[in-house]
């Protein structure tokens, strides 16, 4: 009877240690199983983040390829629409300054950014809103003749004041100055200087005016900042003026600031 009994337990001994080598092999493999499905998941993660991060600098490289060459703004075109690309590499960007207004020089379409705010119809003159006023003068006609370089620009516009080319001649048209009055306007400084592509002519000087009134004569003295360059397409002259025209000549220090800025912007289109 021991015996049967010694058999007995030996049996159940060896099914006991059956069971534990069989629960221990499914343990291990459940833990290989989720070893690899962990790591499946994180190349998987990795490699997505490798096929994203390659898309983004794709796009920023083909962002960057888009100007590539330019170093200011320049013609665009879109399904058969060109339009102004701003890009500054060179100086600060001034994509958010200003208002972009076409003006027409000797066939080709030129376009420059006014601080605020742009002329109204045909004009080419637009007051700011802050007591500084702008104009924009292409130089055309028998008026050019007379220019003899890049500093003769402006002076040549001024000596002809009957000239819808000269600032006297808009002065005279838009301010108010009646033919009792008179508009005096002199060069004080004039040096060259280099304006985004162009190579300018920047001049500071006075403007005097007078309105007259029924009793009393309305004089004024205005200071303004210039810039003249020549087109690279066509070579034709042409000139951007401000004005300071508050009472006590307050806007001094803007004036360099907007004439500076607006011959960054300047962008042709010869076509």
């Amino acid at each position: 009877m021991m015996k049967k009994r010694n058999v007995t337990k030996k049996i159940a001994l060896v099914a006991m240690a059956a069971l534990m080598a069989l629960g221990m092999a499914a343990c291990g493999k459940k833990d290989k199983d989720d070893s690899d499905k962990a790591s499946v998941s994180s190349s998987t993660t990795v490699s997505q983040e490798k096929q994203n991060n390659g898309s983004s600098v794709s796009n920023e490289e083909k962002s960057s390829a888009e100007d590539d060459g330019h170093d200011w703004p320049f013609m665009g075109e879109s399904f058969g629409k060109k339009y102004v690309v701003e890009t500054y590499k060179k100086c600060e960007d001034l994509s958010d300054w200003g208002n972009y207004a076409d003006f027409q020089l000797a066939g080709t379409t030129m376009y420059i950014k006014y601080p605020v705010l742009i002329p109204t119809g045909d004009n080419r003159i637009a007051y700011q809103g802050d007591g500084t006023v702008v104009m924009v003068v292409p130089m055309s006609g028998s008026i050019s003749d007379s220019i003899s370089g890049l500093e003769s620009i402006l002076q040549v516009a001024i000596d002809n004041p009957d000239s819808p080319r000269s600032p006297i001649f808009m002065m005279v048209s838009h301010f108010g100055v009646h033919t009792d009055g008179f508009v005096d306007m002199a060069i004080d400084s004039s040096t060259t200087e280099t304006v985004g592509q162009y190579e300018c002519c920047k001049y500071t000087g006075t403007a005097k005016y007078k309105i007259d009134t029924e009793f009393n004569p309305d004089e004024h003295s205005v200071q303004f900042v210039a810039y003249a360059t020549y087109a690279k397409c066509n070579n034709a002259p042409f000139y951007w003026l401000v004005f300071d025209e508050t009472k006590d000549q307050t806007m001094g220090s803007a004036l360099a600031d907007y004439a500076k800025k607006m011959g960054y912007t300047i962008v042709e289109d010869s076509e």
